[in-house]
């Protein structure tokens, strides 16, 4: 009951972990607005939203762009009238390539995506957070707590969100703004297809999967409703103790 009514902005909410999530939390009560730059794929996770029972909104924004960071959280502030969680899920996977080959435009759009875009949603966000005592959970990785051969850049943007999440949680803990961190490890969504889609040797792509497969000791992969149920269990009641700290959901990957 004490989670009925709150608002909560989902960034990269038209597929993946992001519609997972909206779906979660729309089934407890909370009003959704979901962002992303796919019109198309937001209709589907409002639809989906709805038939799970709850109530949703889409604003059409690409998280690349400063604008238009601005510009949804102030939609979003329109749309319901309060913000009481944010959920910065929106991610790019960039390259698998060896350190050296990679190209300094795709570190430029991974860190645009995946850091930039969560420092500047927080910045945005933050102070109307603070009005409703709300929470934020930053979508990190495996990769951020551990190094991915071939995922130089993707890790480095991955371990600034955790190193991001944890001074956030300080600067706002006794404002009683909480902030985390869920790091999950392989998810069957369309992010990881494109992640192996980008080896160009068709071989070495099916060997890079089944070894990544080989890592989780649980034996498979996450389903991006696992992932979800830790996201809306960290803007809970249940997790009012906890804070700057981030919570792997990986199947054991990071174990090792």
């Amino acid at each position: 009951m004490e989670m009925q009514q709150k608002v909560v902005l989902v960034t990269g909410g038209s597929s993946g972990v992001g519609q997972a999530t909206a779906v979660v939390f729309g089934r407890q009560g909370i009003r959704v607005i979901v962002t992303g730059r796919n019109s198309k794929g937001l209709d589907e996770t409002v639809e989906h939203v709805r038939q799970a029972g709850g109530v949703a909104q889409k604003i059409t924004a690409d998280i690349s762009e400063p604008n238009d960071i601005q510009r949804m959280i102030e939609q979003a502030l329109a749309v319901y009238g309060q913000l009481d969680i944010l959920v910065n899920n929106a991610g790019t996977q960039g390259e698998v390539a060896p350190l050296v080959d990679q190209r300094l435009a795709s570190f430029q759009e991974v860190f645009d995506t995946n850091v930039r875009s969560v420092f500047l949603c927080m910045k945005y966000a933050i102070p109307h957070l603070l009005n409703q005592r709300g929470a934020i959970v930053n979508i990190a990785s495996g990769g951020g707590l551990v190094g991915v051969p071939g995922a130089s850049v993707y890790c480095a943007s991955k371990h600034a969100v955790i190193g991001m999440t944890k001074v956030a949680a300080l600067d706002y803990a006794t404002a009683g703004l909480r902030v985390n961190a869920v790091c999950p490890g392989g998810v069957d969504t369309p992010m990881l297809q494109r992640f192996f889609e980008s080896i160009p040797d068709p071989d070495a792509r099916r060997q890079a999967r089944e070894e990544f497969n080989a890592t989780h000791p649980i034996g498979r992969i996450a389903k991006p409703e696992e992932v979800a149920a830790a996201v809306v269990f960290l803007c809970s009641p249940d997790a009012a103790f906890i804070t700057g700290t981030t919570l792997s959901v990986d199947g054991g990957y990071v174990a090792h």
